[in-house]
């Protein structure tokens, strides 16, 4: 795990074990099958901390600069630190302006405790992880017997590969404070350090099980998908949590494939600017980089929360399966969550490749919006969409489409009669 914000990427670490081990096995089964089957009749071996973390340097190309603390905690004593690390790295302020930001954008229900949700889902799927946070550096395996079972071996040999990359750049300080959890710049990063610590993981386990180098990496993309559902969590909480690892799974893979372990050391340096060159890494290899979209005047009255940006892979979350092709035009974009006396308003606006990629997405948001709210109306020069107290308005001129959310009726109708001067 790498925790600063993103303190829930590890919980989709055990549900990508065993889709591998599974795969691998062709057996699935609980983790105590599992561990029987590789220690046992495939011959996984025993090991050390130190000697697990030669492995991992030596399958992922890289050096340790030093050796890195591993200790076990028990699933009572890692609810108590779960705690620590959410109060640490999650603050209410900061899960409240997400929140606002994704039930204005119709990602969430009204009344939803984002804080909450991702705090039940670390305390139910977290294996082992990564404390990457000043005066930490450790890496923790979660068992109540404190021993290196084939499946602590393999969450560790990913989470080693984070103690490394924490090494050569300081990943609690590679992405600015003020860019949030859910800002596409930190997915990107994310999706980077997750990809490449999968594929990592992804070797040792071939390596461990005597697979020749040369076969095919095992593939994670649909079965990894299918693993990784989380039945009852929104799909919104779902994609930002699978994104880096699958699709930075892929991008790693490109990247190596074009210039081994020292192209994809270079990356931690000089990383990708979107989830828009993880998805498509020829357009991060010629350096094809995000537009800079300008902000809107702040609602009378109003107070900025948070502004980022929103990103391809949240983009096509929004727009719900079968939509990557209308968001794969995406070229820029900035929100901005505002608080008017405890209301919310989001000014999302949008920048496209082209026009025909504007009018593809506005085309396909409109699909969305009147599936899921039912008829719009005109409103200076958008379409406005009603359901209970919330409200979205979608308009488009040429390769730029705007979509304002909120629930204070009254500053939505002057936003909008301010975008269609």
């Amino acid at each position: 795990m790498i925790m600063r914000r993103r303190v829930l990427a590890i919980a989709v670490v055990a549900a990508l074990f065993a889709t591998v081990t599974a795969s691998v096995a062709d057996e699935p089964g609980p983790a105590d099958l599992i561990n029987g089957l590789l220690a046992g009749l495939m011959g996984f071996k025993e090991t050390t901390a130190a000697e697990l973390q030669a492995d991992v340097a030596e399958i992922g190309g890289v050096p340790f600069k030093a050796a890195v603390p591993l200790d076990f905690i028990t699933p009572a004593a890692l609810r108590v630190y779960l705690k620590e690390v959410l109060d640490d790295e999650y603050p209410e302020s900061r899960a409240d302006s997400d929140a606002r930001l994704l039930i204005a954008l119709d990602l969430l229900p009204p009344g939803t405790s984002l804080r909450d949700l991702r705090a039940r889902l670390l305390e139910d799927n977290v294996a082992g992880f990564y404390d990457e946070r000043p005066g930490r550096k450790k890496l923790y395996a979660v068992s109540e017997d404190r021993s290196m079972t084939p499946s602590n071996q393999i969450v560790l040999a990913h989470e080693l590969r984070h103690a490394l990359q924490d090494q050569y750049i300081d990943v609690h300080h590679v992405v600015p404070e003020s860019v949030g959890d859910f800002d596409d710049r930190r997915v990107a990063f994310m999706a980077l350090l997750e990809g490449d610590a999968t594929m990592v993981m992804e070797r040792f386990l071939m390596q461990r099980l005597g697979v020749p180098e040369t076969t095919a990496p095992i593939d994670l993309g649909a079965a990894g998908l299918a693993a990784t559902t989380l039945p009852g969590v929104p799909p919104v909480l779902r994609d930002h949590l699978i994104v880096p690892y699958l699709a930075g799974r892929d991008f790693v893979r490109a990247i190596h494939e074009r210039g081994g372990w020292p192209a994809v050391r270079k990356a931690w340096t000089d990383p990708p600017r979107s989830t828009e060159q993880i998805l498509h890494p020829d357009k991060y290899l010629v350096r094809e980089d995000p537009r800079r979209v300008r902000g809107t005047a702040a609602p009378a009255g109003a107070r900025l929360l948070q502004e980022g940006v929103l990103g391809e892979a949240l983009t096509r979350t929004l727009l719900g399966e079968g939509s990557d092709a209308a968001a794969a035009g995406w070229g820029g974009d900035l929100y901005q969550v505002w608080d008017i006396g405890g209301r919310t308003i989001v000014v999302w606006r949008t920048e496209w490749d082209t026009a025909a990629d504007g009018r593809e997405f506005h085309d396909a948001a409109m699909r969305r919006f009147t599936r899921t709210h039912g008829k719009a109306r005109r409103l200076h020069g958008a379409d406005l969409f009603g359901r209970a107290s919330w409200n979205v308005a979608i308009s488009a001129r040429d390769a730029q489409v705007v979509l304002i959310a909120g629930n204070d009726a009254g500053a939505l109708t002057s936003t909008l009669e301010g975008e269609a001067r």
